[in-house]
């Protein structure tokens, strides 16, 4: 069906994931152009600009960290087609885990981690009957690592690129005249086996193993509802269980008896928004994010704790083609990162005031 106001174009506000929280999520694995109609391919592309410094506690010198969060950007591209009236395909590339921190300054100087990531996924949806589709598919799932600590024996990590497959199934309620829409997606989790090579002072260079974890199992609801003539309201919720990943390298478990990431939470973010159709080319959405902090420490890969963001967007529309710009303002939860100094003690050092700008462009065209 045709909404008065395309949500999935207002995905480049939503897909960019919370900037390091929320685990490493980014994209939110976003699956509904398959509920779209005809053939459409879509393109989005986002960047992200992430402030997070704080101050290290006054026994390592009460000097401020320095950003320690670097700008990244990413691209989805999405495309679809109908088989039948019934049946549709699609196929969506896209970055839905990464993580990038890199301490410059103080007791972490030198400390840098790298977790990129790309996947593909194809699905085909069913008709039953006017109001509902089922939907399901396979993804792809490449993932690679690196990691330096020079606190830890001069530690660093190099991990082979894993790929690893998965699944996603999905139904959807539809009720055309009120621009109705519920889905509910489930991705599964991955399982992955990387070849990784680690160095220290410890226990020599260049020692090889493979490490095993898991992306996690996660679940997108999804939204939208006419409220008045022309205005939409939508939102999503996305749980996702990061419990299950945790990533153990070999050296490093032995060097410090600890993970190099996990996590005591799984986490749920939430989002609404809205649309309002101005005239047959325009069309405006504001949105909220949230997503609750956990309260619990973070680490210095994973320095902050939960987020905020308010979102403006709007799209334009000529014929077969329309072009969605966007912002978001991030407010980034603070999180206390806990560093034990041999021979000294542990130190709770604050991240604090920490925020995010993302803005994005999504162009669609429909053939």
């Amino acid at each position: 069906m045709r909404t008065i106001i395309s949500t999935s174009a207002l995905a480049a506000l939503l897909a960019s994931g919370a900037i390091q929280a929320g685990g490493l999520d980014r994209s939110g694995q976003d699956t509904s152009i398959i509920l779209k109609e005809g053939g459409l391919f879509e393109v989005t592309s986002v960047s992200v600009k992430p402030t997070v410094s704080g101050t290290y506690h006054a026994a390592l010198g009460g000097t401020d960290t320095g950003d320690v969060a670097p700008d990244y950007s990413m691209t989805t591209v999405a495309m679809r087609t109908d088989i039948n009236d019934t049946m549709a395909v699609a196929l969506i590339k896209d970055n839905p885990y990464g993580a990038d921190v890199n301490w410059t300054g103080g007791a972490l100087n030198g400390t840098k981690g790298a977790i990129n990531s790309d996947a593909t996924t194809a699905l085909i949806s069913y008709g039953v009957g006017d109001a509902i589709s089922i939907y399901g598919g396979i993804k792809s799932q490449s993932l690679s690592v690196t990691a330096s600590v020079p606190a830890v024996s001069n530690y660093s990590l190099t991990g082979s690129q894993s790929t690893a497959t998965g699944y996603v199934m999905g139904a959807a309620f539809e009720k055309p005249e009120i621009a109705l829409r519920i889905a509910l997606t489930y991705h599964s989790k991955v399982e992955h086996s990387m070849a990784i090579s680690e160095t220290t002072d410890a226990f020599g260079a260049d020692r090889t193993s493979t490490i095993s974890f898991n992306t996690p199992t996660a679940y997108n609801l999804d939204f939208q509802t006419g409220v008045a003539a022309n205005t939409l309201l939508f939102g999503s919720i996305r749980r996702a269980n990061w419990t299950q990943t945790s990533v153990t390298p070999t050296d490093y478990g032995l060097a410090t008896g600890a993970a190099i990431l996990d996590y005591d939470n799984n986490t749920t973010a939430y989002s609404i928004g809205l649309g309002r159709k101005l005239n047959d080319q325009w069309s405006i959405a504001a949105t909220y994010n949230y997503e609750k902090a956990a309260g619990t420490d973070g680490s210095p890969f994973a320095p902050t704790d939960g987020n905020s963001a308010y979102g403006l967007g709007a799209t334009y529309t000529a014929d077969q083609l329309s072009v969605t710009v966007g912002a978001r303002q991030v407010s980034i939860g603070d999180a206390n990162v806990p560093i034990a100094v041999p021979g000294v003690g542990s130190f709770d050092n604050a991240m604090a005031d920490n925020s995010g700008l993302i803005t994005a462009v999504k162009v669609a065209y429909s053939f």
